[in-house]
Formats: structure tokens, sequence, C-alpha cells
């Protein structure tokens, strides 16, 4: 997960096209009770958050394309469950149709979140519950992802509202994420951040840096061609480095390893050269 900047693009001209215009009227007007039409909010918009997002899950970081859904981050519809009540809330149906409210996730995210929606404290008692002006704020105030994020202190982190994602999670190098707050902890439950398919890739991805590193330290054994090594070491360096770029996949996770190299990589090397690739790489930083 990274932060976006959705402002930058704007609200793509579909959703506000006035043919519209009926339908978000009915809305306030039914309610909970209204036919949410996916066309308006979702062909109209997909396009943009896939582009916006650089074809990735905006929770997850694969890269789905095609794949990709526009979920609700504040669910249209309520939740009423008999079990697993923490996760049950009363719908946010005037965001139905909402720029803000529309985040591009794999089918997998989308599935495992479904409507679930909850708060710090697990309570519903600071939930803003329809459009309608309360408590002295504007009707525009809930449509803000802001002012509803600092009315409601959601426990589902947010790519374009919340920032400085390793204060939240960090990763294991068995390909584990695990929470370091309330929301990060939350986040990686109901996303199942840990799922297989998550876990396999960011092992594949860990031991494939190891595995290329490994084969030039086999060259060098060979070798002994000094220069040969370094050069090799640092094209594996800048991969690391290409890939904590936002638009690659596992970007975060890429973060980690480029940050705490010893850790991720380093310790899985032959224990004699350990020191001399932690030099090269602490070099390849510094520049």
């Amino acid at each position: 997960m990274v932060p976006i900047n959705k402002t930058s693009i704007g609200v793509p001209t579909g959703l506000n096209d006035p043919k519209w215009n009926a339908l978000k009227a009915t809305l306030l007007t039914e309610q909970h009770a209204h036919n949410v039409e996916s066309k308006c909010y979702r062909d109209t918009t997909i396009n943009a958050l896939t582009l916006l997002y650089k074809d990735k899950c905006a929770i997850c970081e694969r890269k789905r394309g095609m794949e990709l859904q526009v979920d609700h981050y504040r669910p249209k519809k309520p939740r009423n469950n008999t079990t697993n009540t923490q996760y049950n809330q009363s719908g946010y149906y005037w965001l139905a149709y909402t720029w803000s409210n529309l985040i591009p996730l794999c089918s997998k995210c989308n599935n495992n979140k479904s409507n679930k929606f909850p708060l710090v404290g697990w309570t519903n008692t600071n939930r803003v519950l329809s459009h309608a002006d309360v408590s002295g704020a504007t009707v525009a105030n809930h449509y803000s992802l802001a002012w509803l994020h600092q009315q409601e202190q959601p426990l589902l982190l947010h790519p374009e509202q919340d920032r400085q994602f390793e204060a939240h999670f960090s990763f294991n190098n068995d390909g584990f994420i695990e929470g370091r707050t309330p929301q990060g902890i939350e986040t990686i439950q109901t996303y199942k951040l840990n799922r297989n398919d998550l876990r396999r890739e960011r092992i594949k991805i860990q031991q494939n840096y190891v595995t290329a590193i490994n084969a030039a330290i086999d060259e060098y054994s060979t070798n002994g061609n000094e220069s040969e090594f370094r050069g090799a070491l640092i094209a594996t360096f800048r991969r690391i480095k290409k890939n904590m770029h936002q638009s690659e996949a596992h970007s975060l996770y890429h973060f980690y390893i480029y940050r705490y190299f010893d850790y991720y990589i380093n310790s899985f090397l032959p224990l004699g050269l350990r020191p001399k690739t932690l030099q090269y790489f602490n070099q390849f930083k510094a520049r």
C-alpha cells in the first residue's frame, strides 16, 4: 500500500455527466432502499482508477490490470450479521456515486473486505449515519474523506487519506506481514493480507534477489574478479530500488527489503561473503 493523490487527476467527467443527476437525486430520497446503478460509479471510473493506481490493487499492491474492481471504501449497503457483529455498520448510501469513496481492488481483496467497515474501539456511536446536516456540519462535509476520517477514525487504512504505511506494517523474511498499529492489524485481517498467494509472491521476490546475488557470489568464487562481482551486485541493488517506486507491484515490500537489506537478503547469503556484500550495498545506498 502506498499513498495516492487522487486530486491530481480530478473527478472523471463521466461520473459528473448530467445524465446521472436524476439518479443521484433519487439516491438521496430513497437512501438505503436505492438500487445502486453500477454503470454510474463503475463504468465511469474504472479506467481512471486503474491508471491512477498503476494497474495495482489499492491494498495488496498486486498488478491485476483488467481484473481490478471498483470498491466502495465505505460500504454503500448496511451490514447486520448475527456473527462477527463488530463489523456491522449502517451503510453509507450517499457515497455510492462519490469519487473519493471509490478505490480499485483485486477480486480477492474485494471479496474478503465485503461490506466490513470497523471503527477504532469497535463502536458505532461515532458513525456518520446520513447525508443530512448534523451537529453543525455542512452537507459537503459528509462527502469529504478527510472530514469523515476525522469523525469516525476507521480501522481500515486508506491509500488516499493515510500516510507512512511503514508505521502500520512490518514484514517478516518468511513472507508474513504483521500489523504495528490497530489499523495495520485490522487491515491485514480484513483483507487477508497473509493469504497464501500473497505470501508466495513475497517469498518469490525475496528469493529471486537472493538467487541473483548468490549467482554473482559463485562467479566471484570461481574467477575472483572484484570489479565484475561489484557490477553484478549493483545490478541487483538497482532492481530492488527501482521496484520501490509506487508504480511497481509490492512496492511497500521492496521498501522494506531496501531499508533492511541485511535482514531480508544478506542473512540468506554465504556467511563468508556477507560483510563484503553488505559493504557494497551500503556504498550503493550512500551514492
